[in-house]
């Protein structure tokens, strides 16, 4: 899915490009984030694949505590 950086819902594909970043980093494959932060493995590969419309700003801070990163880290814009 591809998003037009002016569109409002791009900060989405940012944290979602984010977070599969952090994770391969980490060497967690999808289920070990999934377990580690006690979410569903599915909810995670839809993220990281700009396939979920929305999520919480408490699940990026969760994602924060438990991988030990800071918050901003997924709100860093990458280029594709």
């Amino acid at each position: 899915m591809k998003i037009n950086k002016d569109d409002n819902k791009y900060i989405y594909v940012i944290v979602g490009r984010n977070i599969k970043r952090i994770r391969k980093q980490k060497n967690l494959t999808q289920v070990q984030l999934a377990d580690l932060i006690q979410y569903n493995e599915g909810t995670i590969a839809n993220i990281e694949n700009n396939s979920y419309q929305t999520f919480s700003l408490e699940f990026v801070y969760i994602l924060s505590k438990k991988l030990n990163v800071p918050i901003t880290e997924f709100f860093k814009d990458i280029d594709e």
